[in-house]
Formats: C-alpha cells, sequence, structure tokens
C-alpha cells in the first residue's frame, strides 16, 4: 500500500482545510493564488477530498514529487522525495485528497502504529496521536 503526493496546481500558493463545528458544511477550504487569499470554500464531508484533488496536478502532467509506502513492521513508513527543491513547508495534496505540507509528510519516516497496521491506512493521525505510537 503506497500513498502519492502531487504539487499544488500553477498559481495556487497554498490551502488550508479546517473543520467546523456545527452548521451545514462541516469543513472550511480557504484557497490562496498567488499568495493571496481568492476564497473560501464551505464543503460536506462526502465531497471534500474530491473537492482539494481538484487544485493538485494531475498525475500523468508530472512525477510525483512524494509518495510514502509501508515498509513492514520493523521499518514503519518509508517516505520517498522525488523533488528536493521542494520547500518544507510547500504544500502537497495526497491521492485522497488530504492536505499536507512537505515537512508533514517527511515527518512519517519511520512511523509505526502501535496495532502493526500499515501507516498509510487512513485514520492513522487519530490513531498515532491517541497511542503515541
Amino acid at each position: 500500500m503506497s500513498t502519492n503526493y502531487f504539487r499544488l496546481r500553477e498559481h495556487i500558493t497554498h490551502l488550508e482545510l479546517s473543520q467546523l463545528e456545527g452548521g451545514v458544511a462541516p469543513f472550511r477550504l480557504a484557497v490562496w493564488v498567488d499568495h493571496r487569499l481568492a476564497g473560501i470554500l464551505y464543503l460536506s464531508g462526502s465531497v471534500t477530498g474530491a473537492v482539494v484533488g481538484m487544485f493538485a496536478l494531475p498525475e500523468n502532467d508530472v512525477q510525483c514529487p512524494m509518495r510514502t509506502y509501508y515498509g513492514g513492521e520493523d521499518v514503519g513508513t518509508v517516505v520517498i522525495v522525488n523533488d528536493h527543491g521542494l520547500p518544507d513547508d510547500a504544500v502537497v495534496i495526497s491521492q485522497y485528497g488530504e492536505i499536507f505540507t512537505v515537512a508533514q509528510v517527511k515527518s512519517r519516516a519511520g512511523a509505526k502504529r502501535a496495532d502493526g497496521m500499515p501507516t498509510e491506512l487512513f485514520g492513522y493521525e487519530v490513531e498515532r496521536e491517541e497511542t503515541g505510537g
């Protein structure tokens, strides 16, 4: 199991996804174009990943700059960086529509879950925070 991470489309310089309490839309996605806030989208949970994914460069247009995979219980998560020019604060989008900085993806290197399951499974961050693993 592996996860690919992609650059943002040209002129999209930052995305910020936050969860809202109550209301009709549980997520707020702020979009920056050329370092200026261009707009805010309010999204339902079912479409959030798909909408975020629209801001990523298409998979067939460019080699994915980062990839992670589970190297087994002894190794944990393996992080492969194909584009070493990406700054740690650059935003990348997973193939599942998750938003991370390059530093956040790199920090997964060697990560292991306490239950022995691959860290590539959804819920990894919650599981890791709760178990400390």
